[in-house]
């Protein structure tokens, strides 16, 4: 074969090689939309352990199950609205969440410190026979009951973590 046939084979060969690789790159992913935020209010500021420990991965976890679709704006006690009341600023839409504790409300109900962890102490349930009621027991059903249909509050609650009993 003559040099000058071969050189031509070789420059189609690269040419179509070059065309193969530009036209076989994979498509471009879509612009992602803009994630979602919600505004997350906390009964506790940024240096209680509740904040901290629970809130703030909450939080992280939420995005990365979500797929960064879903993003928490974590404000503290007194950046929206004071500590306790984080509750009916949930009701009213000011706020799209809140991380607090139905011991908080026994003002509004003396029923609300029975949806906090373990709430007979060492007389009682203890924080596991606390979840096996909830999310077994029904308790989950009578907390949603508690808050929609007791207090008259449009939320939706779901225990994350307990803390122990307090003195009130």
């Amino acid at each position: 074969m003559k040099r000058s046939a071969l050189l031509v084979r070789w420059v189609a060969a690269g040419a179509a090689l070059l065309t193969l690789a530009f036209w076989a790159q994979p498509p471009k992913a879509p612009a992602q939309a803009r994630p979602l935020v919600w505004k997350v209010g906390a009964s506790w500021p940024v240096t209680d352990p509740a904040f901290s420990l629970n809130l703030k991965p909450l939080g992280e976890r939420v995005e990365k199950l979500s797929g960064g679709r879903l993003k928490w704006e974590l404000l503290p006690a007194g950046a929206v609205v004071p500590a306790f009341e984080v509750l009916d600023a949930t009701h009213r839409r000011v706020l799209d969440a809140a991380h607090t504790c139905s011991y908080y409300w026994v003002g509004k109900h003396k029923a609300a410190h029975l949806f906090t962890g373990a709430p007979g102490g060492p007389f009682g349930l203890d924080l596991w026979d606390f979840y096996g009621w909830m999310h077994h027991g029904g308790g989950l059903e009578l907390l949603h009951e508690f808050y929609q249909q007791v207090l008259k509050l449009d939320i939706v609650a779901f225990p994350v973590i307990t803390s122990s009993p307090q003195a009130m």
